[in-house]
């Protein structure tokens, strides 16, 4: 089976074993996948240490912090501790697992308490510790409210050089870029309503509400996992459509890319194990001029033209030390680009924007609890050469502190607390906005233990937060979820039946105020936007035989937003304004399939937006500017051994979409678009190091399409990379 699948799994843990389990190792080695067992994400910066009592003293057997979320192991270790900072420590033991499997096991949060509410151990008792058994080829276990992870490594085989490919990569998952931004939507809701976390800490900028993805460098990453839907107890304020998680990496490696356009892409990495601690630091530049041709076709007489003054480039550093009981993290970078307009409004074309970004964060354990603390700034400069009043610059900062914990709860549950607060600064020009914040929380969940031979298990929780922002006054949300889960064979098939229930809000941003575009200035109050019903009820399967695994989800998804905070395309001033009611119905369905050698998975979605306006009395129902009716993808990954050489190729389908504020007419819809990428990998092992090398084209048919109106996006384009990986003793094989 291949290792780290890129969805959640699950571990079965059972009473200690004896050491008759190191005598009952086979002479195979074993590949050990680590995993969160609440989201399913991969987990990078584990401190694995072999349980001396049962493993033999082999060379390869020894303490190490894991730079990804897999390791080979060999067949002598028998049962090894694993620790992670804000996770509970666990030993696990590996004999029982398949030969040829992959054996996962699956990590609870520490604010999560005991799975049966007992008192937590000490992160430093080890002695007491019971052992999990894990299983191999264990399959998939998607928390209320589905989500999907994806792998870095798995990207950078496609072909992939940045953050906002390998977003594309992912179900559900929309990209919507204009004048150098990318930004992410999820479940079609706008930019601003998706929380963007790198190592849970927040990259929206407090001024825009806006994560531009384009400023985290791809070889800083180690997986990303996109969760649609409000998430007022993990994201907070903001989190109207869904988060979007970051994991960095601990690893090396130097990555060079060259494509159309002049692409360039160079990042490297370094990471250094002292004294239980893992440091890293990323460092990439990538330049391009993007002076792509294009067909204006709102032009009196369409012509082919070619975008001017459209490069950019972009420089950014990321760092940050993981220990098994604090971590710290830093991200800094610069960017400058062309601001071009839209393709019939060329006035612009010579227009430069500069932005600027620091933001660290840091966390650690105190006692039974965990404090995080943080801090943002960014910078903005735009500058128009042939119109300098329209010149601007604008600065933001924020701060922030996050305490929680957990109490003990019912038998077969947990009560976890969680009380935060910070504060905003923002400037541009005269105008000048301070805010104070503050929130509380508290979730109830039950975790009964996994390995409960009931066919039934049910699990779920319940949770309530109360946000208070200056100027916005007090906002109440709250979160519920349930997961039956039916298990036919246990390890080898699943059936879950996931229901949630969620709020959320959003407090307007300075630019929701005042900025209705870079060279436009319009004051407007307007009132915080609420989900006040984010609905999912879904379905899920997962079936895992010795030649493949199965996995399929579908989802009816609803979503109500009362005063949601709408920009209104096409409209001359482009202004924000608050609209009534928005309403999203929709159905989300995905299936993949894992043999050896062999990965295809396809998804798809149906949703129904509609913005509700006017009196109660005469409500006119427009459709949502920008969100697909019919949406899906499709992937497909061949690796036959004989020929050492990965093919892959990925498919994405947006049907229809409306740019404009109105009854729904095609006259006013952008055109669907099929796009098509394709990638070949090989992968090179000499002594002391692996190179991979890739070859990439995207958009193979050369499709001409506008992620947003009159923001042509480039045809066919080719890139060729290499990533130089030198080999480590503590790097998995």
């Amino acid at each position: 089976m291949t290792a780290c699948l890129p969805l959640a799994l699950w571990s079965t843990t059972a009473r200690a074993q004896s050491m008759r389990e190191a005598a009952r190792a086979s002479t195979a080695a074993r590949v050990l996948c680590v995993h969160d067992a609440s989201t399913g994400a991969p987990l990078v910066g584990v401190h694995l240490r072999p349980d001396p009592a049962v493993t033999a003293p082999v060379p390869a057997a020894r303490a190490r912090v894991l730079p990804d979320a897999c390791v080979t192991l060999p067949a002598a270790v028998g049962r090894v501790v694993i620790t992670r900072v804000g996770y509970r420590q666990v030993m696990a033991s590996l004999a029982d697992a398949p030969q040829a499997d992959t054996v996962h096991v699956a990590l609870w949060q520490l604010d999560a308490g005991d799975a049966r509410g007992r008192p937590r151990r000490s992160p430093g008792d080890t002695t007491r510790l019971a052992a999990v058994r894990v299983v191999a080829a264990a399959p998939t276990g998607e928390s209320a409210g589905g989500g999907a992870v994806m792998r870095v490594a798995d990207a950078r085989e496609r072909g992939v050089s940045s953050t906002a490919g390998l977003l594309a990569l992912l179900p559900f998952t929309s990209l919507r870029s204009a004048r150098g931004e990318t930004a992410v939507s999820l479940r079609g809701a706008r930019r601003e309503q998706v929380v963007v976390t790198l190592d849970g800490m927040p990259l929206n900028d407090p001024a825009t509400g806006v994560a531009d993805v384009a400023d985290v460098p791809l070889a800083a990453l180690a997986s990303v996992r996109a969760t649609p839907g409000a998430d007022p107890l993990g994201a907070g304020n903001g989190a109207s459509g869904g988060v979007v998680a970051l994991t960095t990496a601990r690893q090396r490696l130097l990555s060079v890319h060259q494509g159309a356009y002049g692409l360039v892409d160079v990042a490297g990495a370094t990471t250094l194990t002292t004294q239980g601690a893992r440091w890293h630091a990323t460092g990439s530049y990538r330049r391009a001029r993007n002076d792509f041709p294009f067909r204006n076709e709102v032009a009196p007489t369409p012509s082919v033209e070619t975008r001017t003054n459209n490069d950019e480039r972009r420089a950014a550093v990321q760092a940050g030390v993981l220990t098994a009981r604090w971590q710290a993290s830093l991200l800094a970078s610069h960017g400058e680009r062309g601001m071009v307009g839209a393709m019939n409004v060329r006035t612009y074309d010579a227009d430069r924007a500069s932005t600027s970004r620091i933001a660290a964060r840091a966390q650690g354990v105190a006692g039974r609890t965990i404090v995080a603390v943080g801090a943002r700034t960014f910078a903005l400069r735009y500058r128009d050469p042939t119109r300098p009043a329209l010149d601007a610059q604008a600065r933001a900062h924020a701060a922030d502190l996050d305490w929680r914990g957990s109490l003990p709860g019912a038998s077969d549950g947990a009560l976890r607390w969680r009380v935060g607060g910070g504060a905003d600064a923002l400037r541009s020009g005269t105008i000048a906005q301070d805010r104070r914040r503050a929130f509380a929380a508290m979730e109830w969940r039950a975790a009964p233990e996994v390995d409960d031979t009931s066919p039934r298990v049910v699990r779920g929780g319940l949770g309530v937060r109360v946000d208070v922002v200056e100027r916005s006054g007090v906002q109440p949300t709250g979160a519920a979820d349930l997961t039956w889960r039916v298990r036919a064979a246990p390890a080898r098939h699943t059936l879950d039946v996931t229901a949630r229930a969620a709020q959320a809000v959003r407090v307007p941003t300075l630019y929701d105020l005042y900025f209705s575009a870079p060279q436009r200035l319009t004051v407007k109050p307007l009132a915080p936007e609420r989900v006040v019903a984010d609905l999912a009820l879904g379905l899920a399967s997962a079936v895992s035989t010795r030649s493949g695994r199965i996995d399929a989800e579908v989802q009816l998804v609803s979503r109500d937003t009362r005063n949601a905070i709408v920009w209104f395309p096409g409209n001359f001033g482009w202004s924000p304004d608050n609209v009534g009611r928005e309403t999203l119905r929709g159905v989300e369905a995905r299936v993949a399939l894992v043999r050896p050698g062999v990965m295809f998975a396809t998804w798809a979605t149906r949703y129904t937006s509609t913005l509700h306006t006017g009196t109660a009395i005469n409500t006119l129902r427009i459709p949502t500017p920008y969100v697909p009716t019919v949406q899906g993808g499709a992937q497909l990954r061949l690796a036959p051994p004989r020929w050492g050489v990965v093919w892959s190729a990925a498919a994405r389908v947006q049907g229809r979409r409306p740019y404009t504020a109105g009854p729904r007419n095609s006259a006013f819809e952008l055109a669907a678009a099929a796009l098509l990428d394709v990638a070949a990998a090989r992968t090179w092992r000499a002594r002391g190091a692996t190179l991979l090398t890739t070859v990439a084209i995207d958009n193979a048919t050369d499709r001409s399409w506008q992620s947003v109106r009159g923001f042509p996006m480039p045809g066919r384009t080719w890139s060729l990379g290499i990533t130089l990986t030198p080999a480590a003793a503590d790097t998995p094989r």
